[in-house]
């Protein structure tokens, strides 16, 4: 039977009305949109992007007259809120082509994403483009991916690495393990660091001249913790007159013709012989590791630049011989990497640790997010606690009224009254203690990771933000950070800032598809996305926000240390941070130095600002660094009828649970070093970045320490948040000279002085593995 007119005709027009909504809002000035034509619509490299990671968006257009162009970027938020993104305004004073550029961040796979093409001063909408996966009607191409798939990009063409060509990424498999894709015009390069961050690794062969401006962007991302590799071999005059000779720690004294080449091939790991002569360019460095080398001197080095790498090949991989090589696609992908695993490994390892996690927990990232959800004054009951309760409430309303009234009391009509007297009081219990428990207060968690590169001055600033809302509403928010320094108070600046995601396809995950996700209320950033506006939060509910900055400041720490292969430190260092660095490791090599700590005599084990500090002191030990790491103890069990026992070595577990933001973020700093995966039984894809044991690889030091200073402000609407459980963790990547000789200290011949040494408390040494690890 049909419904009447009468009940069809109002539902009719509600949904006219939401249709009418949903429009987007064109005013008159959209109709002259044919003033400006868009002729190309990028996003990420070549069509690919990976979630959770700034991707650049690059509109190139065509104006027929003067305007003001902005444009706006609308994604999926990991919870499924829409965000909006706006560029800044770019101003077109005469007809012409012009480049129009910002960034956005997706927060799920097959994430729906719209472009808004504005006139910047009346906002009116002059074009709209959408993407929406494996749709027929996309009218740009668009792929998100995880962050444990490497992402590589070569600028220009390059032998030995297949690129994704963007018009066949409707029909490119999703689950492979790295993609590679081609920049072919530069003008698409972008012109900020963040652009960059959805790349693992960008490679370029005789392309050099690559302008100022997208040259200070790689430069600065690169300083930040990207990777670049490099190839110069016979096109050495291109290659110096450009800027990346100005910064690429790697010196060129000249070009050779190498016949030899066996190194190379060992280091691609195939049996196929490189036949010919190569004209390779003759390089020197004063840090970083020698992958391959010939009778000339080393043809293929990996050198660090501030917290990040440059991996520099002395010949062309685009001329003969390399270009003709049957081992060339063996070769590139182990240049692209900058790990020790291979790309199928790393993959499986994330895979893994989903698979057998049954807590949700697959990365220390996920482990660092769940510690800070801690906030003081907000006792919420586990879920245990809540299944039990519930279990009672059942019983107490069924079976024990049942006993009570139809046993005992013999009275079956009095269950209208004790039933939902019963209702009433549970509830009214409910409300009380939810309200006792949850608080009324808004509460936050406040964390700061700061690295910094004591040769070339690059800081680098992680800030994890989480809210706690007693009301449902929304809030404008602010990141002000500054510099730690002793020298002079440091001005604060804006901080980039966008949601946390989970890398994880568990609920509120980045890796669960944005199939059926609720759409949520929308909120938005400003321009360079240094503020949120209208910020949704529930009552009682949290949100996770993470800030990051980059900044400069030379010597902050100024060191005089000296190394040798076996790890062993001497020499002394002064740093002129904010104050004392407290709860310090120093790692090098395969050593780690420590503080011994008296608990009535805390400063003694400090790092104090402005004063110079002796690595050989006598309240430091060293030991090495995976036993320290992993809680290694080795006891010797007599075996019957022999003379030596068995030496068994125990790990302490290692605890996906802690919340213990100082070790996990400790162990996130040297989680190779640790044994990885194999240790912790978690990933450190997602924030690989932050693993600092690829320093050590290349013969620097890396200093890991508390310091008491909070760096960064919160502003929420008009209110500044306390700043008093803020912690601040800083890490410095120090410079080592190294030295061949072995450091032993032979004794005296003076036996006063050697009386003296004994007396004072020595520096112990302990070797791997010992009962003391």
């Amino acid at each position: 039977m049909k419904s009447p007119l009468v009940f069809r005709t109002p539902l009719i027009s509600m949904l006219l009305l939401l249709l009418f909504w949903a429009q987007p809002s064109l005013s008159p000035a959209a109709e002259q949109s044919g003033a400006v034509e868009v002729e190309q619509v990028q996003v990420g490299f070549g069509g690919i992007y990976k979630v959770g990671r700034w991707v650049p968006v690059t509109l190139k257009v065509t104006t027929k007259e003067a305007t003001s162009l902005q444009f706006t970027v609308t994604a999926l938020s990991p919870d499924g809120n829409p965000t909006e993104v706006p560029s800044q305004a770019f101003e077109c004073p005469q007809p012409g082509e012009y480049q129009l550029r910002s960034l956005f961040k997706a927060g799920l796979l097959d994430c729906p994403l719209r472009i808004r093409l504005k006139e910047a001063k009346s906002q009116a909408v002059l074009q709209e483009f959408a993407y929406t996966p494996r749709s027929a009607q996309n009218q740009f191409a668009g792929m998100g991916i995880k962050q444990s798939v490497e992402l590589w990009a070569t600028i220009g063409e390059v032998a030995g690495y297949d690129t994704i060509p963007e018009t066949e990424l409707e029909t490119l498999d999703p689950n492979l393990d790295q993609y590679s894709v081609q920049i072919s015009d530069q003008a698409l390069l972008p012109e900020d660091a963040y652009g960059y961050d959805t790349l693992d690794t960008l490679i370029v062969d005789s392309d050099y001249n690559v302008d100022g401006v997208k040259n200070r962007a790689i430069r600065d991302w690169v300083a930040s913790g990207g990777h670049l590799v490099i190839c110069v071999g016979t096109d050495q005059e291109a290659y110096q007159q450009s800027d990346f000779a100005k910064w690429i720690p790697v010196k060129i004294l000249g070009t050779s013709r190498v016949r030899e080449l066996s190194s190379l091939e060992l280091y691609a790991t195939v049996r196929s012989r490189i036949r010919g002569v190569a004209t390779a360019s003759r390089i020197q460095i004063d840090a970083g590791e020698v992958l391959a080398t010939s009778l000339d001197g080393p043809l293929l080095v990996r050198v660090p630049f501030g917290l990040g790498v440059v991996t520099f090949l002395a010949l062309d991989l685009n001329t003969s011989p390399l270009s003709g090589w049957d081992g060339l696609e063996n070769l590139c992908p182990k240049l692209a990497l900058r790990g020790n695993q291979v790309t199928a490994t790393r993959s499986k390892n994330a895979e893994l640790g989903k698979r057998i996690s049954q807590t949700g927990i697959s990365e220390l990232e996920t482990q660092m997010f769940h510690s800070q959800q801690n906030f003081l004054g907000v006792k919420r009951a586990s879920h245990w606690w809540v299944m039990g309760l519930i279990l009672v409430y059942l019983l107490i309303i069924g079976p024990l009224d049942y006993l009570v009234v139809h046993r005992i009391l013999k009275k079956p009509h009095i269950t209208w009254f004790t039933f939902p007297t019963m209702v009433l009081l549970a509830a009214g219990w409910g409300v009380l203690t939810a309200q006792q428990n949850n608080g009324s207060q808004l509460h936050s968690t406040q964390l700061n990771l700061t690295d910094y590169d004591a040769t070339t001055g690059q800081l680098r600033g992680r800030f994890y933000l989480n809210l706690y809302s007693p009301e449902t509403r929304r809030y404008q928010v602010q990141v002000m950070s500054q510099i730690p320094t002793t020298t002079a108070q440091s001005d604060k600046f804006p901080t980039h800032l966008c949601w946390n995601g989970l890398p994880e396809t568990t609920f509120a995950g980045m890796y669960r598809s944005a199939e059926g996700t609720i759409t949520g209320p929308t909120y938005a950033f400003t321009p360079d996305s240094t503020e949120i506006k209208n910020l949704p939060l529930l009552k009682w509910g949290t949100k996770s926000l993470l800030g990051d900055w980059s900044q400069q400041q030379p010597e902050l720490l100024t060191s005089n240390l000296t190394g040798n292969s076996l790890g062993q430190l001497s020499g002394d260092l002064t740093q002129h941070f904010s104050g004392p660095l407290k709860d310090w490791v120093l790692a090098y090599g395969n050593r780690i130095y420590l503080p011994l700590v008296n608990p009535e005599q805390l400063e003694d084990s400090y790092i104090p600002a402005d004063q110079v500090w002796d690595i050989n002191g006598p309240l430091v030990e060293s030991r090495n660094i995976k036993g320290y790491l992993t809680g290694s103890v080795s006891r010797r069990i007599a075996a019957r009828g022999a003379n030596a026992g068995n030496v068994v070595t125990e790990q302490t577990e290692y605890d996906a649970f802690s919340k213990n933001a100082y070790q996990i973020l400790k162990i996130l700093t040297f989680h190779e070093s640790s044994g990885g995966f194999g240790y912790t039984g978690l990933s450190n894809i997602a924030a690989e970045q932050l693993d600092l044991t690829e320093q050590l690889r290349l013969g620097r030091a890396v200093l890991f320490s508390r310091l008491d200073q909070p760096l960064s402000q919160v502003k929420l609407d008009d209110t500044e948040l306390p700043q008093d459980q803020q912690d601040t963790y800083l890490r410095v990547v120090i410079p080592v000279k190294r030295s061949r000789e072995i450091q032993y200290e032979l004794p005296s011949l003076d036996e006063k002085e050697n009386k003296e040494k004994e007396e004072l408390p020595q520096q112990q040494d302990t070797p791997t593995g010992s009962d003391q690890e």
